[in-house]
């Protein structure tokens, strides 16, 4: 399986979710988390599981929240893009690819 990596932007956004979360609901900060990490494990054993985005991405949504995972499969890793919220901002996450 190839290694996961986030985008920095990205690492920044699940933090902050998960923040955001935790100030609804005291653990559901953390249920947030398991979920984006049982995301990423279903992408990582079959990258090829998400639906095609722009510019070559896929995307694959997590479970219970509305978030997706924008990510590229590159050669040696899985690029996780963005932790983006589904009703904020679509695309914004586009202007990261080159970075």
């Amino acid at each position: 399986m190839k290694r996961v990596v986030y985008h920095r932007l990205a690492a920044s956004e699940l933090i902050d979710a998960a923040v955001f979360y935790e100030g609804r609901r005291p653990f559901l900060g953390d249920e947030f988390v398991t979920e984006v990490d049982a995301a990423r494990d279903k992408i990582r054993a079959n990258p090829k599981r998400g639906r095609v985005e722009k510019l070559g991405l896929r995307s694959f949504k997590v479970r219970r929240f509305p978030c997706r995972l924008f990510y590229a499969l590159e050669p040696d890793r899985l690029w996780i893009v963005a932790v983006a919220h589904l009703s904020r901002r679509p695309g914004y996450w586009v202007r990261r690819v080159n970075k």
